[in-house]
């Protein structure tokens, strides 16, 4: 052979002469498999949930001789998004023996991201049937009374300061206090 031959050798070689070599299907499959972990993560962080809705406390406030009962209801709202929560309205009616006794309601409460906040409200009723009455002062003197209570909160949610147009609706039931 020639020694002039047009042959490359080391010295005329450039960077781009060669095609770099072809990803390996392990970093392609490992990249596809974390964005759609990724992806997964921000939408359970970020979907919308309901709040939990809780009557933590439930006392008698004033036994009036009128047969005239005051309850002081104490309800615990949780949101467990990062979204905060406008809630409109905080709706609890109270069941005693099957009897409806009333119902009280509170609005415009706000729970911040991840926060919880307590509702208050007192619950005046009266003219329940004097066994009813006989049957709650001796369970209130017992400590124990079986109350029906039904709690509703409905509001909104909101991020970074836009409300979404998402309205949620919570129903929860406690049993005995």
């Amino acid at each position: 052979m020639e020694k002039n031959a047009s042959f490359p050798t080391k010295k005329h070689l450039h960077k781009n002469d060669f095609d770099p070599p072809p990803p390996r299907p392990c970093h392609c499959l490992l990249t596809c498999m974390l964005l759609t972990l990724l992806f997964v993560a921000l939408v359970v962080v970020l979907w919308p949930g309901e709040p939990d809705v809780k009557i933590t406390q439930l006392s008698v406030k004033r036994v009036k001789a009128t047969a005239m009962f005051m309850l002081s209801v104490t309800i615990k709202v949780q949101n467990r998004d990062v979204y905060w929560m406008d809630l409109k309205e905080v709706d609890v009616g109270m069941k005693y023996r099957g009897r409806k006794l009333g119902h009280v309601e509170s609005g415009r409460w706000h729970v911040r991201g991840w926060g919880w906040c307590h509702v208050y409200g007192d619950l005046e009723f009266g003219g329940l049937p004097p066994v009813d009455v006989v049957h709650l002062i001796e369970d209130i003197k017992k400590g124990s009374a079986l109350f029906h209570g039904v709690a509703e909160v409905s509001g909104q949610l909101g991020f970074f300061g836009f409300r979404s147009p998402y309205v949620f609706k919570v129903y929860t039931l406690t049993k005995e206090f």
